[in-house]
């Protein structure tokens, strides 16, 4: 236990200076930036339309749920690779610490900070700019953020997390290295987009399941019915959705980090 305590105070006192560390704690602040303040302001200088401006912020609203997971997760990959590349993961498995320990425990920082950027982010939208998540729907007014309690983001939050030790293991696994790293990081990010189709007519019944192998999906999905106050009678419940993510997470988390840590013991 006392090996981690170490690392951990290690992590704190890098907290500003390495960069993995400094942007997880900005990009949170960033995005409720973006999303409760620059969107709603741009869609209301522009003139939008009342059609235009509630898919906006339906698409800003279902982003800001989806991304903190991927990014944490995909710079916890990118710290990973750094390691392996740098031979840090050769010298670790030497040490009192295992390798299998040491990314547990970067897998569990991550996840800490992914928690807290989700409830940043989606409980900052609340807080700050549910008045601006208004928006007319199907012929009805909608409260997207109002229809949400402050619980139900931060079940939310944690159980969206638990994608972040997938991400982070897959990315370090099939990259060769850090230039390739970030090019996988590019272009995987069209997997958090896939939940998105969930807001299309086409998916918003049975044909939603569908979409449920994108790993995001089920807290994204959880959410989004309880803001648009869905009575589709092919959801279910918001526990069940949330128990079923939480599950189908894991399970992928752990896949990943085996991956990577049978290629790391092999490098």
């Amino acid at each position: 236990m006392k090996k981690y305590l170490v690392l951990l105070r290690y992590e704190f006192k890098t907290l500003v200076k390495d960069p993995m560390n400094l942007f997880m704690l900005i990009f949170p602040f960033v995005i409720l930036l973006l999303c409760g303040w620059m969107i709603p302001a741009i869609l209301q200088r522009a003139g939008a339309s009342n059609g235009a401006s509630a898919i906006t912020l339906l698409i800003s609203f279902a982003l800001c749920e989806t991304m903190g997971g991927y990014i944490t997760g995909a710079m916890l990959g990118f710290s990973l690779l750094e390691n392996r590349d740098e031979n840090t993961l050769v010298s670790i498995s030497v040490t009192p610490m295992s390798l299998k320990g040491y990314t547990l425990f970067k897998s569990i920082y991550a996840f800490i900070f992914s928690f807290l950027g989700n409830l940043v982010m989606v409980a900052g939208l609340k807080l700050f700019a549910s008045d601006a998540y208004v928006i007319v729907y199907g012929g009805f007014t909608i409260s997207l953020l109002g229809n949400i309690s402050y619980f139900e983001i931060i079940i939310f939050s944690l159980v969206t997390a638990l994608i972040v030790p997938f991400f982070g293991g897959l990315f370090s696994a099939v990259a060769k290295n850090k230039i390739e790293g970030f090019a996988i990081m590019k272009t995987g990010g069209l997997i958090i987009m896939i939940p998105m189709l969930c807001l299309l007519p086409a998916f918003a019944g049975g044909w939603q399941y569908a979409v449920g192998i994108a790993p995001n999906f089920w807290p994204m999905k959880a959410l989004l019915n309880i803001a648009m106050g869905s009575t589709n009678s092919a959801n279910i419940n918001f526990w069940w959705y949330m128990a079923i993510g939480t599950v189908y997470q894991i399970a992928l988390s752990a896949i990943a980090l085996k991956i990577f840590l049978k290629k790391a013991e092999g490098h």
